[in-house]
């Protein structure tokens, strides 16, 4: 007898030992993400109590706030179209998205532990939370969404020395507000075109001959007097038995010329000579391979090592096809950082958040996030990159009168039809205030279609006042 009792505590003991383990389990790993979710009552019961803050840009305009219906508050988004894939959507039905969720405890006042942050969490009394301050310029951003709205595809445009994205903009894009979207949810997640698809963030694309200024960088770093060597193009390269055409043969060219007349055969012989474990060295220091920081879920940029262990993967991805993958946010960072001494900024979209009083609350600070090359490297290849927009080059059409432009077309062949169009480019050259990428996707020739696209908006964000 006293030895059923026995075993019968025991496993009355390891029953709530095992519930006791479920109740941390729950609380402490699986709690916040629980406690976020869009099925869970408790954050919508608290929803209602508080008017969630606005989302605002830094010259001031709102772009998303709340208004009461009713008993209910309700989100309106005044410009739906060029901004959804920032402020993302927030709905009782399909969650939350963008900022919306990124930022969703400043925006309901639940970040802190002042007296508002506590009834605003406990829902005790009807409260406002915390507002957004971007680092969007809102006729830079708004042209942008003009400019692209024609295409598949992103542009980004950013401070090359802070790190501030001064436009983002992804196309097609979609209406937020709730009546819209939770009628024609169905049909966007169908949609081919993707529309609900962040591009300039998540979007990863071979980069074509953007990517020749990331190979004169490395190049550079591994022959210090690259630039006085020059390199008969002849139409073609045949590597392994392969050849690798040109759109013509380009003569005897140098590190500067090859880059204004984006010529294949140069860019594809350096990264042979280059070799493998300099080149995935070089790709490292840009950020292959690494996370990229960011407000938004940001695709990371791949690095496939094992690609670039021959050499007709090796060229190829010299040039810029082949397994190489970028996204058109990362590499506006890329073009910034080569105007920026070779110092690559955090990019960051949220500046501020401030009380409902109008107090701050918070505030950003440009951090530096790598080190891609060193200034005179960088100086090397602006001066390639200058090339490239002036008489000759392949980027004429991105030209601003007065101002140095330095920039580089690409044309990325997929398999899914036409060529990805390309632009990158940052101005002044000689200190650079605003860097852009601009990627359309089946667009052809990126001098051609991209590159006027990207004039437009180093032109508008060089005049911009803060």
């Amino acid at each position: 007898m006293r030895n059923t009792v026995k075993k019968f505590f025991i496993f009355i003991t390891v029953c709530f030992l095992i519930y006791a383990g479920y109740l941390i389990y729950l609380v402490l790993l699986k709690g916040p993400a629980l406690s976020k979710h869009a099925a869970n009552p408790r954050q919508w019961i608290v929803e209602n109590r508080v008017m969630r803050g606005g989302i605002l840009t830094r010259d001031g305009e709102k772009i998303a706030g709340s208004i009461i219906e009713g008993d209910n508050n309700k989100r309106k988004y005044y410009y739906p179209q060029q901004y959804a894939h920032l402020t993302g959507y927030h709905s009782q039905i399909l969650g939350k998205s963008g900022l919306e969720k990124a930022y969703d405890e400043e925006l309901l006042g639940l970040k802190g532990y002042s007296l508002r942050n506590l009834e605003a969490r406990w829902g005790l009394v009807k409260t406002e939370g915390d507002s957004l301050y971007l680092t969007i310029d809102h006729q830079l951003q708004m042209k942008a969404y003009e400019l692209m709205s024609s295409y598949r595809g992103a542009a980004v445009v950013l401070n090359p020395r802070t790190g501030e994205i001064l436009a983002m903009v992804s196309t097609p894009s979609y209406d937020p507000n709730n009546d819209s979207l939770e009628k024609s949810w169905d049909k966007l997640r169908e949609n081919e075109s993707r529309p609900l698809w962040n591009r300039a963030i998540q979007g990863l694309y071979p980069p074509g001959s953007t990517m020749k200024i990331v190979t004169a960088a490395i190049g550079l770093k591994k022959y210090p007097q690259l630039q006085d060597v020059t390199f008969n193009c002849q139409g073609q390269l045949t590597i392994e038995g392969r050849v690798l055409r040109d759109l013509r043969a380009h003569g005897t060219v140098d590190l500067k010329r090859a880059l204004a007349v984006s010529c294949n055969s140069y860019f594809a012989d350096l990264g042979m000579r280059i070799g493998s474990e300099d080149f995935t060295r070089g790709l490292e220091a840009f950020g292959w391979g690494a996370e990229l920081p960011f407000d938004l879920p940001a695709a990371d940029i791949p690095l496939d090592r094992e690609s670039l262990q021959n050499a007709n993967g090796l060229a190829e991805s010299s040039m810029g096809q082949g397994k190489i993958q970028v996204s058109p946010l990362f590499m506006a960072m890329v073009a910034g950082s080569l105007g920026n001494g070779g110092l690559m900024m955090t990019p960051y979209l949220v500046q501020e958040i401030r009380s409902p009083e109008g107090d701050l609350v918070w505030k950003r600070e440009p951090q530096p996030l790598r080190t891609v090359a060193s200034s005179e490297i960088a100086w090397q290849v602006q001066e390639g990159m200058v090339q490239v927009i002036r008489p000759g080059g392949t980027g004429t059409a991105a030209s601003l009168p007065g101002i140095t432009v330095a920039g580089k077309t690409g044309s990325a062949e997929n398999p899914a039809g036409n060529p990805h169009a390309w632009f990158v480019a940052f101005a002044p050259a000689e200190q650079p205030e605003a860097a852009v990428c601009v990627v359309v996707e089946n667009g052809g020739q990126g001098g051609r279609i991209a590159a006027p696209i990207a004039k437009e908006l180093l032109r508008l964000a060089l005049t911009r006042e803060d």
